[in-house]
């Protein structure tokens, strides 16, 4: 360590107290402004965080990775950038760092393990700035910083809300982290629950593919059959050969070739069967009809909130029905 550091504990009350009408990069309505910051906030809070503070010179090797995981993957194009900018102009951003709570002479990374890397690779001394933090301000602290500076991408943004609930923080912990409300946050886990963890490994950040195209490959991944299939295939030699970049678009033309490949291999469904598929492939209806019988199967993601709908409206849709049988019998 460079010189002696007096800091002060942060008063993260005084941060939290002071929010805005939010501006997230997804939309949000109602109740949610109240519960999520702005970006601008966030890059505010940072930098209440750092300023004022003494900067020491540490050693990477003293400095042990964040409790909770917020990368899949970081030696893209943009790490390389980094590394080369440091590598020639030296670090112009200080990291954060808390004492470590086993060994009084280590120290944890809140945020900047990109920076702590490089630093590492590099042979040279970190700038840094400590604090005493404990897990959650550590953890609001470390998800901020990445939502500021919009480095993360979507999927490792799901990641680490994950991480962040299994290491025992709350939902709203989590949502104050990285800006969002209890809507995104619903749809990031659905996401990291039905990716299995080995294909989400190989696929890695995904820096290009937003929100839509991972529902979109979660809604592939709930057939039992081609998340089989998504398994295996990730683990070809072919696929990962790909640029990192590539995977994700391959991995998900190929489970929708495999789906029409398979439908067409299925028998025709017999003349009292009919099945339908929302345009939104949210909603699948299937019926199968016998002399004085008829069952009828809804599933997929719309299944429970559009029976509800379709319960509640039975009588009007009844009344329609006669309606319509007495035009035609009156034709």
């Amino acid at each position: 360590m460079a010189r002696e550091n007096p800091f002060s504990k942060l008063d993260m009350a005084s941060i939290a107290s002071n929010q805005t009408p939010t501006k997230p990069g997804y939309g949000m309505t109602g109740a949610a402004k109240t519960v999520v910051r702005s970006i601008e906030d966030l890059a505010e809070n940072t930098k209440k965080l750092m300023e004022g503070e003494v900067i020491v010179d540490l050693d990477p090797r003293l400095i042990d990775v964040s409790f909770v995981a917020d990368r899949l993957s970081d030696d893209g194009e943009e790490y390389q950038e980094l590394k080369q900018a440091i590598a020639s102009s030296s670090q112009t951003t200080p990291i954060l760092v808390r004492p470590s709570s086993s060994d009084s002479q280590r120290f944890m990374v809140v945020f900047g393990h990109r920076r702590l890397k490089v630093a590492r690779e590099l042979g040279i001394p970190v700038k840094a700035v400590v604090k005493k933090l404990d897990d959650i301000t550590s953890a609001i602290a470390q998800g901020q910083e990445n939502s500021a500076r919009s480095n993360l991408s979507f999927i490792e943004r799901a990641y680490f809300a994950q991480n962040l609930l299994a290491s025992g923080m709350t939902k709203d912990v989590v949502r104050s982290s990285l800006a969002i409300d209890e809507a995104m946050l619903s749809k990031m886990l659905g996401v990291v629950e039905a990716v299995p963890a080995s294909i989400l490994k190989v696929l890695g950040a995904s820096k290009k593919i937003g929100r839509d195209r991972w529902l979109s490959l979660r809604q592939l991944l709930l057939a039992p059959a081609l998340l089989k299939v998504a398994t295996e295939h990730v683990e070809t030699a072919g696929f990962i050969e790909l640029a990192e970049d590539e995977r994700f678009e391959e991995l998900h033309d190929f489970l929708k070739r495999y789906k029409v490949k398979s439908a067409a291999k299925k028998p025709k469904a017999s003349a009292s069967g009919k099945d339908w598929t929302s345009s939104d492939s949210s909603l699948n209806f299937v019926m199968n009809a016998k002399s004085k019988r008829v069952a009828i199967e809804l599933s997929n993601v719309e299944a429970k909130p559009f029976s509800e709908w379709l319960s509640a409206h039975m009588d009007r849709l009844y009344d329609e029905y006669k309606g319509s049988k007495q035009e035609n019998n009156g034709d």
